[in-house]
C-alpha cells in the first residue's frame, strides 16, 4: 500500500514535534539536574529545613547550703509552620484562647501570618498546662498549616521571690537581664549551639540534628543562706507595710570574712516575671540606693577622732542648748543639751556635739578618715549596678561641709557601704570587703585580704560607746536580754519640699565575740520616722531570729546563772 504525499507530511510533522518535545524535556532535565542543581537543592533545603540557634542549659545557682535558687529545666516552645495564611489565622484563633499572650504579642503573630512568614513563634517556654492544651489542638488539626513544638530550657526559681534582687532574672533566650544572672551571665549561660529541623511534605518535623552541640553553663554557689534571706525579707516587708514606706533594705554579713548571708530589699518581685517588672522595682537598693546616712555616720567621725588622738572619751564639748549657728546656717538637736562628753555626744546622737568634734578634727583629717573607711568607691561585690556614692574632695567643700559631714550630710552612701563601715569595728579594726560569690563550678573563691584601719584601743572605746547607745541611748529598742549589741541609730532628711526621711540602724553582736553585722534602712516611712523608732525594732526582730538560727546563746550574769 502506498503512502500518499499528504500522509507522509503528517507523519514527518508528528515525528518532528515528538523529537522537539523529547529534546525540550532532555534540555530541561539537563538544566535542572546540571546547571540549576545547586539552586534547586538550596530551594528544597530552604523549604524542608529550619536552622536555628539552640540555647545551652544555664548553670544552676545555689545558696551557701546547696539549696537551689535558680535552675533551668526542659520546656516546650510552640511555633506555627505557615503554609496557608487563611488556615493559619483560623488555627491561631483556636490557639490564642489556650495560652497567655499580651495584646501586643497576639497582634504581632497575626501580622506575621498575614505577611506570609513561614516560621512563627507562638510562645516560648510553655507551662505544662499550656502545652497540654496546645497538644490537643495539634493532634486534631487537619489544615495544611502546622502547629508544632521544640524543646528548650526554661529558667525557674523554686523559692519564689526569695533573693529576687540578688538573682535578677533572664530573658526569653535565657540571657541575663538583672542581678547575678546578668553580672555573671558569661559564666552561667554557657555557649550556644545550632540545630537543623527537617520538615516533611506536610511541614511536620521528622528529624532534628545538632549542627553544633550547646555547652552548658557553670554552676555557682552564693554566700546567701536562703533560710536567713527568707525571714529577713519577711521581717523587712512587714516593717515597710506597717509604716507605709516607699521601700527598705537589710544586709546581714559575717563579721570575720565579709560573706553576705542575706541582702533583702522590699518590695519584691518574681524573677521569672522580670521582663514584665518595672526597672525601679528590680533595682537592688542595698547596693544602688544613695542617701545621706545621717547619724549612723557619727561612728566614722568618732573613730577617726579617737584614732588620731584629737579627742578623748571624757572630753567635754559645748552643745549650745540645742541650736548652733554657723555662718548662715543652723544645726539643731532634737533634745537640747548644754554640755556633753565625747562619749555622750555619740550615745545621745547630738548633731551639734558631732559638729564640734569635726571642727577639732579638721577637714583634712576627717576626709582621710572617711576615705579609709572606703566611702566614695564601690565595694566590688560583683553585683551589677553598684553605686560608688557621692563624696566631694576637700577643695570642693563649702564653709559648712565639715560640720554637716559630722552627722552624715553632704555625702551620699549605699547601705552596703555602711554595713562595711560598721563591720570594720565589729572585726577589730579591719576593713573586710563584703562578698557574695562563694564558688564557681566547684572552685572556692578566696575573700579579699583584710586591711587594718583602726588600732585595738580605738575599737575597744568605740565598741563600748556603741554598746551604751543600745543600753541607754537612742538604740534602746534593739536590746535583747542576755545578748549584748553594739550599734548606732540614724535619721536623715531628704532634700524635698515635703518632709521625707530615711531612718536606719547599724550594729553587730554579740559584743564579746562579734559574729554578725546587720544594717537596716527604711525609705520614707509615714508617721514615725526616727531610726530608733522604725529601724531599731526591725534590727531587734532580725537579731532575735538570727541568734536562734545561728545558736548565739545569751550571756548569763550572776543573777541569771543556771547552777546544776
Amino acid at each position: 500500500m502506498k503512502i500518499n504525499n499528504s500522509e507522509h507530511k503528517r507523519v514527518f510533522a508528528l515525528f518532528v514535534f515528538f523529537s522537539l518535545w523529547v529534546l525540550f524535556i532532555a534540555v530541561s532535565l539537563v538544566r535542572i539536574q546540571v546547571f540549576n542543581y545547586g539552586k534547586n537543592v538550596s530551594k528544597v533545603r530552604a523549604q524542608s529545613n529550619r536552622v536555628f540557634p539552640v540555647n545551652p542549659k544555664r548553670g544552676t545557682i545555689y545558696d551557701s547550703e546547696g539549696e537551689v535558687l535558680a535552675i533551668s529545666i526542659k520546656a516546650k516552645s510552640a511555633f506555627l509552620s505557615n503554609k496557608n495564611n487563611i488556615q493559619s489565622l483560623a488555627l491561631f484563633k483556636s490557639i490564642r484562647r489556650q495560652v497567655r499572650l499580651t495584646s501586643e504579642e497576639k497582634e504581632n503573630i497575626e501580622s506575621r501570618i498575614r505577611r506570609g512568614e513561614k516560621f512563627i513563634w507562638i510562645k516560648r517556654k510553655l507551662s505544662d498546662k499550656e502545652y497540654a492544651r496546645l497538644k490537643k489542638i495539634k493532634d486534631t488539626n487537619r489544615s495544611t498549616s502546622v502547629l508544632d513544638f521544640i524543646e528548650e530550657f526554661k529558667r525557674v526559681y523554686p523559692q519564689g521571690t526569695t533573693a529576687c534582687h540578688i538573682l535578677g532574672g533572664v530573658g526569653v533566650d535565657e540571657q541575663g537581664l538583672y542581678g547575678i544572672e546578668y553580672g555573671l551571665d558569661s559564666t552561667i549561660r554557657g555557649k550556644k549551639g545550632e540545630a537543623r529541623v527537617m520538615l516533611d511534605a506536610r511541614r511536620k518535623i521528622f528529624k532534628l540534628d545538632y549542627l553544633t552541640e550547646p555547652v552548658p553553663g557553670k554552676d555557682i554557689y552564693l554566700t546567701i543562706d536562703s533560710s536567713i534571706q527568707f525571714f529577713v525579707e519577711k521581717e523587712l516587708g512587714e516593717t515597710v507595710e506597717k509604716y507605709r514606706a516607699k521601700g527598705g533594705s537589710v544586709i546581714v554579713m559575717d563579721v570575720d570574712d565579709g560573706a553576705v548571708l542575706a541582702m533583702a530589699n522590699y518590695p519584691v518581685y518574681r524573677p521569672d516575671r522580670v521582663k514584665y517588672t518595672p526597672p525601679r522595682q528590680v533595682s537592688n537598693k542595698a547596693i544602688s540606693f544613695l542617701y545621706p546616712p545621717g547619724s549612723t555616720f557619727k561612728i566614722i567621725l568618732a573613730s577617726t577622732a579617737l584614732e588620731l588622738n584629737k579627742c578623748s572619751p571624757q572630753q567635754v564639748f559645748n552643745c549650745y542648748n540645742g541650736v548652733y549657728k554657723i555662718r548662715d546656717r543652723e544645726i539643731v538637736d532634737v533634745h537640747p543639751f548644754d554640755k556633753l562628753t565625747f562619749e555622750d555626744i555619740i550615745i545621745q546622737s547630738s548633731n551639734i556635739g558631732a559638729a564640734k568634734i569635726a571642727e577639732k578634727l579638721g577637714r583634712r583629717n576627717y576626709y582621710a578618715g572617711i576615705k579609709r573607711f572606703g566611702f566614695g568607691k564601690r565595694t566590688g561585690i560583683r553585683l551589677p549596678a553598684e553605686e560608688r556614692g557621692i563624696f566631694k574632695s576637700p577643695d570642693r567643700w563649702s564653709g559648712v561641709t565639715l560640720q554637716f559631714l559630722a552627722y552624715g550630710y553632704e555625702i551620699n552612701v549605699t547601705p552596703l557601704q555602711m554595713t562595711r563601715a560598721f563591720n570594720a569595728l565589729a572585726s577589730g579594726g579591719y576593713m573586710v570587703e563584703p562578698y557574695i560569690l562563694k564558688k564557681i563550678d566547684g572552685v572556692f573563691l578566696k575573700p579579699k585580704r583584710k586591711a587594718n584601719i583602726l588600732s585595738p584601743g580605738t575599737v575597744q572605746r568605740m565598741v563600748s560607746i556603741m554598746t551604751e547607745v543600745v543600753d541607754s541611748g537612742t538604740g534602746k529598742k534593739t536590746r535583747i536580754a542576755g545578748i549584748k549589741i553594739a550599734g548606732k541609730t540614724g535619721t536623715s532628711k531628704k532634700i524635698s519640699r515635703n518632709k521625707k526621711y530615711v531612718p536606719s540602724f547599724g550594729g553587730f553582736f554579740p559584743v564579746g565575740n562579734p559574729r554578725i553585722t546587720v544594717f537596716v534602712v527604711i525609705d520614707e516611712p509615714k508617721g514615725a520616722y526616727y531610726g530608733g523608732d522604725v529601724a531599731a525594732p526591725l534590727f531587734k526582730s532580725i537579731a532575735e531570729k538570727l541568734s536562734i538560727y545561728l545558736r548565739i546563746f545569751p550571756e548569763l550574769d550572776d543573777n541569771t546563772e543556771i547552777r546544776l
